[in-house]
This record gives C-alpha cells, structure tokens and sequence, in this order.
C-alpha cells in the first residue's frame, strides 16, 4: 500500500469534501428541529422537510420564509397560521437530526410512519428515463454529496437536490415541487434506499422511487403495501423492479 498523502496541513476552504452545517427549522416562535444538512437550497430544505413531517400539508401554509444566520449555522423561519405553529410544537424533535438520518429525534413510530397511504395506479417508469437519470447523476456527483433527482414522465430532469444527507436532498426537490406546483413522476437517488425515503415519497405522491444501491427490507415491505413503485438501480449496472406501481 502506498504511502500516506498527507493533507492536515490544507486549508478547510481548499478541501473537496461538502460543507455541513446546522439548519434550525422554526415555525413562527416554535423551534421544531435542528438538521446537519449543506448549507444551500434552505427555502427547499425547509419546506420539504415541513411537509415530509407533515407540520405543513401545501406551500400555501407557509405564509412567509426568512433564512437567518445562527451562531454556527442557520436558522429557516417559516411563518405560519398559529394552528399550524401548534401542531409543529406538538411533534417536535426531541433530538438532532444528522446529516445520515433524517429520522433521528422521532419520538413516536407513528411520526415515522405519518402520511403512509395506497398510492394509485400508474405505469412503470420507461427504461430509457431510468437511463437519463444515472447519466445525471454521474454527470452531477460531487465528493461526499448525495444527489436526489426530480424526472418528469416525459424522462426531464427538473429539479435537482444536493446535499450531504440522502433525505435532505430529497427534501430538496420535494420542497422545490411543491414551490412550483408539480411534483415529479419518478425520484431518483444517489444512495440506498431507507423507509424514510419510501416515506417521503410516498406523502409527497411521487408514484417511483429509484435508488442506486439495495433499499432495507422494510423500504421494501412499505414501499410494496403502498403500491411505490421501488426500482434499485445497482450502480448503473441493471435494474431491479422490487416492488410495482402498475397493478
């Protein structure tokens, strides 16, 4: 084995790997969670995250949205209806939530099961779209990233999430849809296939979830009661219906 590159010496800011920071989520006065997520696309992040735990139900709920730097990071404040401020207060974090899990600090099973329903019947998604989304996640890797992708039926990739946390990225393009008012056909992700992705997907109505490495069993077993359309992908190398939306 070679010898040690040594790089202690580098500057942080000449480092490849991402940044991660703490992203306080607040609704009106109500702290609810604190996320190690990459400090970029936080109006996205923190509207998809809202609506992934169900404190929100659509945009319109968040009346306004103002990003603030913290002392070691940010804080997003969504304003909103004090029902709504209510409701985040009665389900909030006991915990942090890292960077590699999104589900870190639920205090109850049925918090992490929440929005969990039949989707309805769709087609597959075509070969040929499953296609374009690896080659953008090729084209758009970056070290120590991951990368959820937004596909249309018509196989377009429009919108892109980033972020050192597999659910932030994908919190990241569900918070983006729900800005633009449509969600995607098909998500696609860079990593392996927890239940909280399944979950998400699944409250946010995207019919197929594609991963690149092998979802859990539960991802599986979740993703098949509510009809999700589950593909893993196996780095590219071919691709595994494991559990079908068409039927």
């Amino acid at each position: 084995m070679a010898a040690f590159e040594d790089a202690c010496g580098l500057a942080l800011d000449t480092l490849p790997g991402p940044q991660e920071s703490p992203v306080s989520i607040v609704f009106n006065d109500t702290a609810y969670a604190t996320v190690l997520a990459t400090p970029d696309q936080l109006a996205a992040l923190a509207v998809g995250f809202a609506f992934s735990e169900g404190v929100i139900d659509r945009y319109a709920d968040v009346e306004a949205l103002d990003i603030e730097t913290s002392r070691h990071g940010f804080r997003v404040r969504l304003r909103v209806a004090e029902r709504i401020a209510r409701r985040a207060g009665s389900q909030a974090r006991a915990t942090l939530s890292t960077s590699g899990c999104g589900a870190c600090g639920v205090q109850e099973e049925s918090q992490l099961l929440f929005g969990l329903t039949r989707l309805p019947a769709t087609v597959l998604p075509e070969t040929a779209t499953l296609a374009t989304g690896l080659e953008a996640l090729r084209n758009e890797s970056a070290p120590g990233m991951h990368l959820a992708l937004g596909i249309s039926r018509a196989g377009e990739v429009v919108t892109l999430g980033r972020d050192i946390g597999r659910h932030n990225a994908l919190d990241k393009v569900i918070g983006a849809s729900l800005m633009a008012g449509s969600m995607p056909a098909l998500v696609m992700t860079s990593s392996r296939c927890s239940l909280e992705l399944v979950q998400k997907s699944v409250r946010a109505r995207i019919a197929a979830l594609a991963t690149l490495s092998y979802p859990s069993r539960l991802a599986v077993e979740v993703a098949r009661s509510c009809h999700l359309t589950l593909i893993n992908c196996h780095r590219g190398r071919r691709l595994e219906l494991l559990s079908r939306g068409d039927d």
